[in-house]
């Protein structure tokens, strides 16, 4: 209690420094917490395009698909394969999935594009597909011959809801294949693949279309949690035919590219403190050193009065605890308002195109809204004081080792 009593004295001797030193780092720690709320935001929508969009937690292919992706490379029983991942306990929800490619256009234009077969209630239950609709609706539950299209490719082949788009390709059996569909909707995904080249049909039109019927390429299925990604796959194999099984993958053995870029952001936000907080440090270690030299001979009489080397060393060591502490209610304060206002308004990072910033093909939103997370409240507070105490070692040390004659002495 004494040493506390006296730190926080010291600390006010010069009321001015101590100021600016707390007002300065806890501007720093509030300008991480914003960053760290923006950046969160913005992996939290990279995530959502990446793995619950497309990815999800855990995929089964024919074992050939992933790498020749042919055409009859299908998952082998398909139809009682989703039926048996349906009763498992660990799915929360799955989407069978069919591809191809063709050449698709109107009256005026064409452009290759990919087709993605889609049964529409179970994708809507996975990756909320309508709520990437930016006009029309997405597809109906019955087959009706209807066609939903990237926003960037409907823009490009200049068509218009309610117009029919040609599809022309090759059916799995070598044949030539073409057919109607009516466009019901565009959607904006965030992909651009998606956005730029796909056409959503429903499953049992695409099957009809490349002559595979009950097939499917890819069955994409969500748990709880994608960090349980491991456990859903080993759920998954469990029910599979162990004569003939399929290939089971979590999300990060199917695009490790995607899991490293999404697994920077905790080094990206130990780094940014790191910068941050080292900066922060040095004026610690200013506003410590000066309290050291400038009671040098106040120092020594307490040595001569008794003080031990060690209840110097923590005297120095509290000051700079107080000192940070002062500094973190600061940093708390403004960085809540400043996360509750990116969190709520968002920042508009639009481009000429009144589009979002592109990175590794993922069109983030024009508009991006941080996310709290409490971790990161957190590590920047372990950070701060880590740190913070870090750089009082060495004034705390230099204390320590001062002889009460010699101190005394001292002008």
């Amino acid at each position: 209690m004494f040493l506390l009593t006296v730190a926080w004295r010291n600390l006010w001797r010069h009321r001015r420094r101590s100021l600016i030193t707390a007002s300065a780092m806890g501007l720093g720690m509030a300008l991480c917490m914003f960053t760290i709320a923006l950046t969160d935001g913005m992996y939290a929508q990279m995530f959502d395009v990446m793995v619950t969009q497309n990815l999800g937690h855990a995929q089964v292919h024919h074992p050939d698909y992933p790498a020749k992706k042919g055409l009859h490379d299908t998952v082998p029983g398909a139809s009682a394969l989703v039926g048996r991942l349906d009763q498992l306990p660990q799915v929360r929800g799955l989407t069978p999935r069919l591809f191809g490619f063709a050449l698709a256009g109107g009256d005026d234009k064409s452009a290759g594009v990919r087709l993605i077969g889609v049964q529409p209630a179970r994708e809507e239950g996975v990756t909320h597909a309508s709520k990437r609709v930016v006009g029309g609706r997405f597809l109906a539950d019955d087959v009706a011959q209807e066609a939903v299209l990237g926003d960037e490719l409907m823009d490009e082949l200049k068509l218009d809801l309610g117009e029919q788009i040609v599809v022309i390709g090759q059916s799995a059996m070598g044949a030539m294949a073409s057919d109607l569909y009516t466009i019901v909707g565009t959607v904006h995904t965030g992909s651009t693949a998606i956005d730029r080249g796909a056409v959503y049909l429903h499953q049992s039109d695409l099957q009809d279309f490349l002559d595979l019927p009950d097939q499917v390429h890819e069955i994409v299925v969500v748990g709880e949690d994608a960090e349980l990604a491991p456990a859903l796959a080993a759920s998954i194999l469990g029910v599979t035919d162990p004569d003939d099984p399929p290939l089971v993958r979590t999300w990060t053995e199917a695009d490790p590219q995607a899991a490293q870029m999404l697994g920077m952001q905790d080094a990206s936000k130990v780094i940014m403190l790191g910068i941050v907080f080292s900066v922060a440090a040095l004026g610690v270690l200013n506003t410590m050193l000066m309290a050291v030299f400038e009671r040098t001979r106040e120092l020594g009489v307490m040595r001569a009065l008794g003080l031990t080397p060690s209840q110097l060393l923590r005297l120095v060591l509290v000051e700079a605890v107080l000192l940070t502490t002062l500094s973190a209610a600061v940093g708390l304060v403004l960085g809540a308002a400043l996360d509750w206002w990116v969190i709520t308004e968002g920042i508009n990072f639009a481009g000429a195109d009144g589009k979002g910033m592109t990175y590794q093909g993922i069109t983030l939103d024009p508009i991006i809204h941080g996310v709290f997370d409490p971790t990161g409240v957190v590590l920047t507070l372990v950070m701060m004081f880590g740190i913070s105490v870090a750089a009082a070692i060495w004034p705390a040390i230099r204390a320590a080792r001062l002889q009460p004659v010699d101190a005394m002495r001292h002008v």
